[in-house]
């Protein structure tokens, strides 16, 4: 059997309305983290991030967050308002996750507004972009997946795993891919069990299929005889959906719970995009079928065009009536050149 893999080990905060709160939280968020990772993997389980995620916080409070930013915990300010331009840029370039959030009828200006943010923040460097998301939901949304993740206000536990491998092992013994999922939920719902008798805290799980590189969900498309290229990939992607609803636990569920295919975390999507037959616009054309949204598109530098693609992701929440987030790096590059992206390696620009 693969071992376990939780992709996001989140910890999610209570309300947080001062310098002290914050650093009491904050510590003890860390130490909370800390002992749950080392009892995973006593166990043989890998935890891939650590995050925190707030409340929504003032101003104020998210610009003391600078201070906390550190490589082994990733940190979410949560859905914070009154920010300006200026403030998102800061607290990105300052390693810090920014969630905005939208959930009004498609409008082009403030699609231009948001494409604009996600310019400046891609300057000076491109990787302050991927904190960056834009989520098409209201506020009481809640996942363990960064950047687009905020807390409700009270403290608990979020989980999200990485899982297409896992599936992979299992149709190869021969099960269905209806009886992997089974599978390897009943293994989710194991760990949660255990996380929230080491915790005392309520634990929720993301049951979002999504890749991370080599671990990567087009290969178990491909397996299966639906080419991610190809006609039947949207009936496919249908499917997975489908069996991640019917056998997730849904006392337990929270989040996107769907397929996501985030262009730059995907080894065999990265592949195709350096191969030129992927567009930004195909991200689009996946997320008709419930996929999570277009999600880090490497894209050459042109706010117009972008702002076309957030107001057209903006339609299609509104079409799926379901959360939806969207996360791009807009470059000074062309289609096919490598861009430096840190944890993420070199990936090929991919044209609109």
């Amino acid at each position: 059997m693969r071992n376990i893999v939780v992709r996001a080990l989140t910890f999610f905060t209570r309300n947080v309305l001062s310098k002290d709160d914050l650093n009491e939280e904050f510590q003890y968020a860390g130490e909370v983290l800390n002992y749950v990772e080392n009892e995973l993997k006593k166990m043989n389980m890998e935890v891939f991030t650590k995050r925190i995620s707030f409340t929504g916080l003032s101003r104020e409070l998210t610009h003391e967050l600078i201070n906390h930013a550190r490589k082994d915990i990733l940190i979410s300010i949560g859905y914070s308002k009154n920010l300006t331009l200026e403030d998102i840029v800061q607290l990105a370039e300052n390693g810090l996750y920014v969630p905005l959030i939208y959930n009004q009828d498609p409008n082009l200006d403030k699609a231009r507004f948001f494409s604009r943010v996600i310019h400046k923040a891609s300057e000076k460097d491109p990787a302050a972009s991927t904190r960056i998301s834009i989520g098409f939901h209201d506020e009481s949304f809640q996942t363990p997946y960064f950047p687009d993740s905020s807390s409700r206000g009270h403290r608990s536990i979020g989980l999200s795993f990485i899982y297409p491998k896992h599936l992979i092992y299992y149709v190869q013994l021969g099960y269905t891919i209806e009886n992997a999922f089974v599978k390897v939920f009943e293994e989710f719902q194991r760990v949660a069990i255990l996380v929230n008798e080491l915790t005392k805290l309520p634990v929720y799980i993301d049951y979002s299929l999504s890749p991370w590189m080599e671990n990567s969900i087009v290969e178990l498309y491909n397996m299966l005889g639906f080419r991610i290229l190809e006609p039947g990939s949207l009936y496919f992607t249908w499917i997975l959906n489908k069996y991640i609803d019917l056998y997730s636990n849904k006392l337990l569920r929270t989040g996107f719970n769907e397929v996501m295919l985030p262009y730059a975390e995907d080894a065999l999507l990265l592949e195709y995009g350096a191969a030129g037959l992927i567009k930004a616009r195909d991200f689009l054309f996946y997320a008709s079928t419930c996929v999570a949204g277009v999600d880090m598109i490497v894209v050459p530098e042109d706010e117009s065009k972008l702002a076309l693609m957030i107001a057209s992701e903006m339609a299609l929440s509104r079409v799926k009536s379901k959360p939806m987030s969207f996360r791009a790096i807009p470059v000074q590059s062309k289609p096919g050149d490598l861009v430096e992206l840190g944890k993420f390696g070199k990936v090929p620009v991919i044209p609109y």
